[in-house]
């Protein structure tokens, strides 16, 4: 009811009361005190300022409705232009009014999938070595022809197996069904599979065994990529058995990633950036193009495949990483990437194996993992680069004892290694790199015969570079800050190379385990304490560069084989050395122009014998 009042001489006054509107919102409320695995948060108030909507600071009162139980509802697809040869639509979400029945308002994520199953192919291939054969044999593959070229791809090997010293005219095969319930948990196909000796097209049960290989067949294919941000997102994934694309995990709720019948990604499985996610469990997954475990400070445990169960296949690259609580790999020793391996920054991870592994056309690396003590890969034979860092408690490197080949070894900040045995099985690398091992006392590869580069540096504890006879080096041999180093022995398979890098090694007193040495583009001496002379480079006869400067100790150049010096002569602040040999070894050898030649802050007060 309004009121008016009349004064004299004055209009009427309104005296209405003004009443606020009552308001509310509804707002996403994440996981937290409130709700611990986040829901909606009703907000309510009156619009104060009469604006029509609630402001934050015209709330009164906030209720919360919390995520209850994840509900999930399915409807069967007929064929169709979504699904050919059918399917089913898998609609997943909260059970936000309790009421046990997910409503159309309460579907938060809805996924087709189709029923889908690719043919099985098997295709043969020579190799020259296996886990179980020590010479050649002939490689059986199997799986599906997803792409539908009518040919294996390496992409869809799912299973193989090696006929050891057995031509691949001789292998048979046969593709059999595998009922639901069997090998793999649902349908699937069986590859029967035996070595024909006797070539007469038929098995012989008493002289030719039997192999079964397995491929899982998907039933049910989700086309695309898929982000599971909820565990709604999670629930409707439930039943499908392949991923035509990506399955990227990141969710700010989900303690738990359970899939148990997902058998092929044909992308990335990413689980990424899930701060409460403590179990991953993929139990029957046989192929995936790469696998990505990284950054989820919960992580506790993580299975993928079966331990006891034929390998995993990763077409790409497995990346274990930023794990606090992960302690054990054990679930993931079925993994066998084709490209790459990277386990980092798992502080509490005290061992790691993965047998099924032979080659890696790119990296191993394993890096900062601070209480690694052990790691086991028994059947690799070569990678493209192996990089073992910053890992303080690794004890040895037995677990490479068959590592053949590679083109870039690296071994740095391991300061409770004190040897490289393990590695008597390495016959060849492009670089080696030895680097602030503090422990280390001894270098030894026995049977490494070709490396372009080898750095030896930053030891603390290294006493000794030996036991290498056939080594040969071709580009740059470099040892320097060893503070301890004293020995070098067993070189004498060394004749040629581009660089001769010997500096900070202030025990070092004899290169003579250099003495075949016969070529060089450059010889650099620097900065060694105790070294008094040259001489142990006995057969050294063409330099371009020589340069030999800031060693207290030394007092003679020996060299005397030495022929020619092309571009510099460099020999500077050696206070023992004799300047009148510098300069008569320099008017001997060197062949370059007088800008070239520099002798000076040596001993100018000595005298040297008449020639």
């Amino acid at each position: 009811m309004a009121l008016s009042l009349v004064a004299g001489g004055c209009a009427p006054i309104d005296l209405g009361v003004f009443s606020p509107q009552a308001l509310s919102r509804v707002v996403p409320e994440p996981p937290g005190a409130a709700c611990a695995r986040g829901g909606q948060a009703v907000r309510t108030g009156l619009d104060v300022n009469g604006d029509g909507t609630l402001g934050d600071d015209e709330v009164t009162s906030t209720e919360y409705l919390c995520a209850g139980t994840v509900l999930v509802r399915t409807e069967t697809l007929a064929p169709g232009d979504a699904c050919p040869t059918g399917g089913q639509v898998t609609k997943a979400g909260q059970d936000l009014d309790g009421d046990g029945v997910l409503a159309d308002a309460e579907v938060t994520r809805e996924l087709t999938a189709c029923t889908r199953v690719a043919p099985v192919l098997t295709r043969l291939r020579p190799v020259s070595w296996t886990p179980s054969c020590s010479s050649g044999a002939t490689m059986l593959e199997a799986g599906e022809d997803v792409d539908g070229t009518g040919a294996l791809d390496d992409a869809e090997v799912q299973a193989s197996y090696g006929f050891c010293m057995v031509d691949s005219t001789r292998v048979r095969s046969e593709v059999h069904p595998e009922p639901a319930g069997g090998r793999c948990g649902q349908a699937g196909a069986r590859v029967d599979a035996w070595p024909d000796l006797d070539g007469d097209g038929q098995r012989q049960p008493d002289t030719e065994p039997l192999t079964t290989l397995t491929v899982c067949q998907p039933t049910r294919v989700h086309d695309g990529d898929y982000l599971v941000g909820s565990a709604a997102d999670l629930a409707a994934l439930q039943g499908v058995t392949r991923v035509d694309g990506d399955l990227v995990i990141t969710s700010e709720t989900l303690d738990v990633l359970g899939l148990p019948e997902l058998v092929v990604v044909m992308g990335t499985v990413r689980v990424m950036n899930n701060p409460r996610l403590a179990q991953v469990s993929l139990p029957h997954l046989r192929f995936a193009r790469s696998i990505e475990l990284r950054e989820n400070p919960a992580l506790e445990t993580v299975s993928i495949g079966k331990t006891d169960g034929p390998p995993v296949f990763v077409d790409e690259d497995v990346v274990v990483g930023d794990a606090p609580k992960l302690a054990s790999l054990e679930g993931l020793t079925p993994l066998n990437p084709r490209r790459q391996l990277r386990v980092q920054n798992l502080p509490q991870l005290q061992t790691l194996s993965f047998p099924h592994i032979t080659h890696l056309s790119l990296n191993l690396t394993v890096e900062a993992n601070d209480a690694l003590r052990s790691m086991s890969l028994p059947n690799l034979v070569f990678a493209t680069n192996v990089w073992v860092t910053d890992n303080a408690a690794l004890e040895s490197l037995s677990g490479l004892a068959t590592l053949r080949s590679a083109d870039q070894l690296l071994l740095a900040v391991l300061p409770a290694l004190t040897s490289l045995s393990g590695l008597d099985g390495l016959t060849s690398l492009r670089e080696l790199t030895v680097a602030e091992c503090a422990g280390l006392k001894t270098v030894t590869i026995p049977h490494l015969t070709q490396v372009e580069q080898v750095g030896i540096q930053d030891n603390p504890s290294l006493e000794s570079v030996s036991g290498m006879p056939v080594l040969q080096v071709s580009r740059l041999l470099r040892l320097s800050g060893n503070a301890v180093l004293h020995e070098l022995k067993d070189l004498s398979s060394i004749s040629a190379m581009h660089t001769l890098e010997i500096s900070r090694n202030p025990a070092l007193k004899d290169l003579s385990a250099l003495g075949r040495l016969v070529r060089l583009d450059l010889l650099a001496v620097h900065q060694n304490i105790l070294l008094e002379d040259l001489s142990g480079l006995a057969g050294l006869r063409e330099l371009a560069t020589l340069t030999v400067a800031h060693n207290p100790a030394l007092r003679n150049l020996g060299m005397e084989a030495l022929v020619s010096t092309t571009e510099w002569f460099d020999v500077q602040d050696n206070p023992l050395l004799p300047t009148c040999q510098a300069q008569r070894l320099a008017d001997r050898v060197h062949t370059g122009p007088p800008p070239t030649r520099t002798i000076n802050g040596n001993n100018d007060q000595a005298t040297c014998p008449n020639p």
